[in-house]
């Protein structure tokens, strides 16, 4: 018998609810706005961070990590701040804010998380290398909208995990991927769930979209280079062995992907191996963001 598919206004009712209670760092989103509005000053932006210890030891952990690989220690906020910059303070938290609320233990048994959250930083630091192509106005945008575009994937196996593992064997026994599985035996799938959290959390309309369609970037009328930017840099992380780690096997054809970058940013006139070379270099910096991240001691 053909199980009914879940009822799509009450999974949505959800995980709108869910993004309530398991809601972003209020210090997340006020220093996405601070970074934002130029009369912000260095003292001000520490100060918020500040009020979060935890999360000011994690900073300060990563600013002086390989991540960054600056010769100097930096001791203080307001240092960061002036050392690392205003656009990469914020992705910096809100990369950990966003990796510290869904890398649940959990996750181990059905989701490699280390690999997971690599391909999301990948994705988010390919993304803003892409952007400049398209001479996007706002890096951090990009950053933020390539770090969230799978998060789906975990709100799915966190609190549906009867769906997930529904969803897991119908493509292992078809040999469809994960997404399509999605669309088959659910009726809707992790980009529509990442948008409906990402809309709980009253993120720009512009990430929600951007999440909502980063596999079919033909489908939107709003921000399209935000959501092609997107659509490319999840593609080329694949190409290079960097996919989120459910999908195990999938592997981008080089041809669509060399389409897609013909198509959208024809102006480059670049090849594929040059984005590839790109996006392989950030290795060490993503390596050194999830070790900071998971070898962090905040006891102290």
């Amino acid at each position: 018998m053909k199980e009914k598919k879940p009822d799509r206004s009450e999974v949505e009712n959800k995980v709108k609810n869910l993004a309530k209670i398991s809601t972003l760092p209020n210090i997340a989103l006020k220093v996405m706005d601070l970074v934002e509005n130029p009369r912000t000053s260095v003292s001000v932006l520490a100060n918020i961070i500040s009020a979060d210890h935890i999360l000011t030891a994690r900073v300060l952990k990563l600013a002086n990590s390989a991540y960054y690989g600056f010769p100097r220690q930096i001791s203080t906020l307001n240092l960061a701040v002036v050392v690392l910059g205003f656009n990469a303070l914020r992705d910096l938290v809100f990369g950990i804010s966003v990796i510290d609320q869904f890398s649940a233990n959990n996750f181990e048994e059905d989701l490699d998380v280390t690999q997971f959250w690599r391909h999301a930083l990948f994705v988010g630091s390919g993304a803003k290398f892409l952007s400049k192509f398209l001479d996007y106005p706002i890096c951090g945008e990009v950053f933020v909208a390539g770090l969230l575009h799978d998060i789906g994937y975990p709100v799915l196996l966190q609190y549906f995990p009867d769906y997930f593992e529904n969803v897991r064997k119908f493509s292992l026994n078809k040999n469809i991927s994960f997404y399509e599985a999605e669309r088959k035996v659910l009726g809707f799938d992790h980009a529509e769930l990442g948008a409906w959290l990402a809309k709980g959390w009253n993120l720009p309309d512009k990430i929600v979209q951007a999440i909502r369609f980063h596999h079919s970037p033909e489908k939107i009328n709003d921000y399209p280079d935000l959501v092609r930017i997107i659509h490319i840099a999840d593609m080329l992380s694949y190409t290079i062995g960097e996919g989120t780690g459910l999908e195990q096997g999938k592997q981008e054809k080089i041809n669509n992907v060399v389409g897609k970058i013909k198509q959208y940013f024809s102006k480059n006139g670049h090849p594929i191996d040059f984005f590839q070379d790109k996006m392989k270099k950030e290795v060490e910096r993503v390596n050194g963001f999830l070790e900071s991240l998971n070898y962090m001691d905040v006891s102290a």
